[in-house]
């Protein structure tokens, strides 16, 4: 009698844990047929990447989650369509990241990293979390990973790995990469921002 509770009370659990089952290039969720190859991948590329935008851009905390959230529906959905997208995977994560997510965030990064270790978005994503995270060494690596495989002249990146070297007391290498970063935009504020380290030196 007992085992036979016991089977009932798991497959109740099977029941209400997993509402959707596979159907070839689609999912069936609560007896409707989604079919995700039907999708235009480059019609939520675009609403994807326009949400990201705004919560990047949008200075109210609310709007910031809530685009952040309309912006890992369209990511979500882009996976369905193409699951084999290293940079898709990852900008999910990062998303995670940043609506304080870091489960969630860790697991898409890391399927990023298994679908293609040498991207350097998918690693300079893997920075930003970990530097969220104050994870500054883990996340000194994955910049370093990011300049490495082919982002050294982008200025984001080389401002946080400038701030990252600074916070772990690498200042020379903090000086550099201020200076790259002053170089690829041309900005006031960087320029004092080396001098104040280049004062630390003294």
């Amino acid at each position: 009698m007992r085992k036979l509770k016991l089977f009932i009370f798991l497959t109740y659990l099977l029941i209400i844990t997993i509402p959707a089952y596979s159907i070839e290039a689609g999912i069936e969720y609560d007896g409707v047929y989604i079919d995700y190859s039907s999708l235009n991948y480059n019609e939520w590329n675009t609403k994807a990447k326009n949400y990201l935008e705004l919560a990047r851009n949008t200075k109210s905390e609310n709007k910031k989650m809530d685009y952040y959230s309309k912006a890992a529906g369209a990511y979500s959905t882009l996976i369905k369509i193409y699951p084999a997208n290293a940079e898709v995977m990852a900008t999910l994560g990062h998303i995670y990241g940043k609506m304080n997510k870091p489960i969630h965030a860790k697991a898409f990064l890391d399927r990023g990293l298994n679908l293609a270790l040498k991207n350097p978005l998918v690693n300079y994503y893997y920075g930003v979390f970990s530097e969220d995270e104050k994870d500054f060494r883990k996340a000194l690596k994955y910049y370093n990973f990011a300049y490495i495989y082919g982002m050294e002249n982008n200025a984001d990146l080389n401002m946080h790995l400038a701030v990252v070297n600074a916070k772990l007391g690498e200042l020379d290498k903090a000086t550099f990469h201020y200076a790259k970063a002053c170089e690829l935009l041309n900005n006031k504020k960087i320029k004092d921002k080396i001098r104040q380290l280049d004062d630390l030196k003294k």
